[in-house]
């Protein structure tokens, strides 16, 4: 849209009323001027997409504005002065340029760069501005309902009244086991109560309240559920949000039958690119949580809002695996 404008005003000041002094010179030097201003916007856009994505950072504004504005000008100034040679060795042009007139054009093209390239910068940073306000207020909104799943599924009254159930029977039967019921289930409540509030938590951090959390679902429902834990400790460091594998599991319990004839398995590994994978064997109950499938999408969401990744889940109706994301200290840097 800009470059028919571009052409008539450059058009105009080189060759003044020449320019329209016949259909001849006119479309000649217009589909001239067009042909080469067209090819040099291209060079232009490409040099400005490899500074953005090669200086993408906000401290870098300087330094990506000095180089753009350099090579800028460069290229319009080779880019007039093309136009110019070509005219001038045309018959048809050749009385009506002048080097007065292309110490004009080239004198407009580096007010025109600056004031373009500016400008550019300009709406390109009220845009990411404007971006990083919707996408922290769709965070805040993401974080506060995963929060709440969380917080019903652990501080529901069947669960606490479980748990307290559970202790009940081990005081009477075995004290020792009552006494690590309750460290385990202090554990659980600790952590939610330090932790639900912060935006990441270390994997190490998650993986010692899940171990607690299973704890007390293991001695509840014995033989029939069971968890196997492959995490290496270099990975103990990569964060992911708080009860991401709480509700991860409580999706698993809550969709599968567990009993000590067909208990349901747990395994938690990384895989081979380095993210944290949820599996279990798949034995659906007759009824099926819409809650729970709204907690993993919900969950899905708020990784693509800290780390523009989603969580993957795949059930291929033997087993159901979830694969989730760690996320690494650049990766909030740049969020």
């Amino acid at each position: 849209m800009v470059m028919p404008i571009m052409v008539f005003i450059v058009n105009s000041i080189l060759l003044g009323q020449g320019y329209f002094s016949g259909l001849l010179v006119f479309f000649t030097a217009t589909i001239i001027a067009g042909i080469i201003l067209t090819a040099s916007w291209q060079v232009l856009t490409a040099i400005a997409v490899t500074l953005r994505n090669r200086f993408p950072k906000d401290v870098d504004l300087v330094k990506r504005l000095s180089i753009a504005l350099l090579l800028f000008i460069i290229i319009t100034a080779l880019t007039f002065s093309c136009i110019f040679w070509v005219f001038e060795r045309l018959i048809i042009t050749k009385d009506f340029v002048d080097d007065a007139r292309l110490k004009w054009v080239l004198m407009s093209g580096v007010i025109i760069n600056i004031f373009v390239t500016l400008l550019h910068e300009g709406v390109a940073g009220f845009e990411k501005w404007k971006k990083t306000i919707t996408e922290t207020e769709a965070l805040k909104t993401e974080y506060m309902q995963s929060r709440l799943l969380g917080l019903k599924s652990q501080l529901n009254p069947h669960f606490l009244f479980n748990s307290l159930n559970s202790l009940s029977c081990l005081i009477q039967e075995s004290p020792g086991k009552a006494e690590k019921f309750l460290d385990e289930m202090s554990k659980v409540y600790r952590y939610l109560l330090k932790n639900s509030d912060e935006q990441l938590v270390t994997l190490e951090a998650e993986l010692q309240f899940t171990r607690s959390y299973f704890y007390l679902l293991k001695e509840r429902h014995g033989e029939g559920l069971d968890m196997e834990i492959n995490v290496t400790r270099s990975f103990f460091e990569k964060q992911l949000p708080p009860l991401t594998l709480q509700i991860l599991l409580e999706s698993a319990f809550n969709m599968n039958a567990i009993g000590k004839e067909q208990p349901l398995k747990i395994e938690l590994n990384i895989t081979a690119n380095g993210w944290l994978e949820i599996k279990n064997n798949v034995q659906r109950k007759i009824s099926d949580s819409l809650a729970d499938r709204a907690g993993i999408q919900n969950l899905s969401k708020k990784f693509r809002l800290l780390c523009n990744k989603y969580i993957i889940v795949k059930d291929t109706g033997k087993y159901q695996v979830i694969t989730v994301p760690l996320i690494t200290a650049k990766e909030t840097e740049v969020v």
